[in-house]
């Protein structure tokens, strides 16, 4: 469940590295700590109390199931504290505490937490069914091949042991296809990023091979040596825009976080498709976006329907957005403020836009208020130059997702969506709850813990709702190749 930032209106990322009232000598002693119980009692002392004073979902009426879980979920936490004798196991409970939130901007970050193992294979979910989607080439013992359905693990099935033994640790929303999909491939992986406590890793699995014959495979577990960051993390295709022929276009929207080099290239790809004058069908794919700024959606959608049209797609929800008021809140809004003095200047609209929301924080913080109300200002309005186009494509508009797509890619897909006549392929998306716009305190351990700072009212998407596509694909999703073809010949 972790992921990127979300963005403000203006598309301004909060990811603020704050200390507070942690002194450098505590963080160093804890950092190489070998009392890891009381290590985890401090962190979740720390999230707690920082759950409690920033997070607007402690305020929320509308949300008791959160509110709940603070107290209950420290409780029980605690208890797994007792378990933890390593930097692993300190994770994973964290980790547990974090899960039951239900909140994809709620999460945690390791400067290393060490090395993954896997048993050779990766599932992934075809249908109801978990599916063998990648083999590893001389494996010391016979894996089950390509397309194999694997029905159990120790007797256990393997739904059953996805939810009771590894979603807790790392993703509790088994609502979303999209939460199964990254629960599968942890079948057959120890991931270091998701730790389970205590976890028995599975002897032996029940497979249904292709042929339809039932045959038990032992497992054999190793370490990895590097294979296993390029099949579990969604890859980042360039952000281009793509003629095709024919009047067909293809805009790969991945990167919603540009450094400054990208920036360049973005501005490049917007001129070229503000200067399409002969599409008929335009595909917006979305694959490898990770969230992030907001506006870079606003300005490629600007780019290619016009600003006008977009503001009118992006308001039709009459969403606002309310800030929890607390002195973290305020803090990361100053960070904030001098980066956008540094990125944008402060004769910019970004800056003058967290300016006047930092100045009324600390007002509203003054008063002892608890919530403040943002300004309604639209991203499209903060897109400048960039996304001027009077013309407008009017032809026929695709989407494509895969199941990472979330933030401010789920911001974007709201917006695309609301388009008459667009069609929605790939995979069911990942979800987001209203909180949004994240700040980050680093813990007495080291570890990073990042929280949402402001909730959504009357949006249109419900909270953790995904968006499931008209035609779902069942390839390999990142064969672009692949995909290009399938949806080409849909359309």
């Amino acid at each position: 469940m972790k992921y990127a930032c979300k963005t403000m209106a203006v598309g301004v990322c909060l990811w603020a590295g704050l200390m507070v009232s942690i002194p450098e000598a505590v963080l160093a002693e804890q950092a190489g700590t070998k009392d890891w119980k009381q290590s985890t009692i401090n962190d979740l002392l720390v999230m707690r109390q920082l759950v409690v004073t920033a997070h607007p979902g402690v305020l929320d009426s509308n949300n008791q199931a959160f509110t709940d879980w603070v107290e209950q979920g420290f409780l029980e936490a605690s208890e797994l504290s007792k378990r933890v004798n390593s930097r692993k196991d300190s994770q994973a409970v964290l980790d547990f505490y974090i899960a039951g939130f239900k909140d994809g901007h709620l999460g945690l970050s390791q400067n290393n937490s060490g090395n993954s193992s896997w048993a050779g294979f990766l599932l992934d979910m075809q249908g109801q069914n978990f599916v063998v989607k990648h083999v590893a080439k001389n494996w010391p013992v016979p894996l089950p091949p390509l397309g194999s359905r694997v029905i159990a693990c120790d007797n256990k099935p393997v739904r059953e042991m996805l939810e009771s033994d590894i979603s807790p640790y790392v993703d509790r929303r088994l609502n979303l296809t999209s939460t199964w999909m990254h629960l599968a491939k942890q079948l057959t992986v120890d991931d270091a990023s998701y730790p389970v406590l205590a976890r028995v890793l599975s002897k032996s699995c029940l497979v249904v091979l292709p042929n339809g014959v039932r045959q038990h495979f032992s497992l054999l577990w190793q370490e990895d040596h590097g294979q296993l960051e390029a099949l579990l993390r969604q890859p980042q295709p360039p952000q281009t825009l793509q003629d095709l022929g024919g009047g067909r276009y293809w805009i790969q929207a991945s990167n919603f976080m540009p450094s400054a080099a990208e920036n360049a290239s973005l501005d490049k790809m917007l001129e070229a498709i503000k200067r399409i004058d002969d599409a008929r069908v335009v595909v917006l794919d979305t694959r490898g976006n990770r969230g992030g700024n907001s506006l870079v959606g606003a300005e490629i959608l600007s780019a290619l329907l016009g600003s006008q049209r977009v503001k009118s797609l992006d308001e039709s929800s009459h969403a606002y957005a309310m800030w929890r008021v607390s002195p973290f809140a305020l803090s990361t809004l100053n960070k904030a403020l001098t980066a956008m003095e540094s990125d944008y200047g402060k004769n910019s609209e970004p800056y003058r836009f967290v300016f006047g929301l930092t100045r009324s924080m600390e007002s509203a913080l003054h008063q002892k208020k608890d919530w403040l109300r943002q300004p309604g200002t639209s991203s499209v309005d903060q897109e400048g130059a960039r996304g001027a186009n009077d013309q407008g494509f009017k032809g026929q508009l695709a989407l494509v997702t895969d199941s990472f797509c979330a933030s401010a890619c789920l911001d974007f897909a709201d917006v695309v969506l609301a388009v008459p006549g667009v069609i929605h392929f790939g995979l069911p998306t990942s979800a987001d709850t209203l909180y949004i716009d994240i700040g980050a305190q680093t813990l007495p351990s080291g570890a990073r813990f990042w929280l949402p700072l402001k909730v959504w009212r009357g949006r249109t998407r419900g909270n953790n709702q995904s968006y499931d596509p008209r035609f779902i694909f069942d390839g390999d999703i990142n064969d672009t190749a692949a995909v290009q073809q399938w949806v080409l010949d849909k359309l």
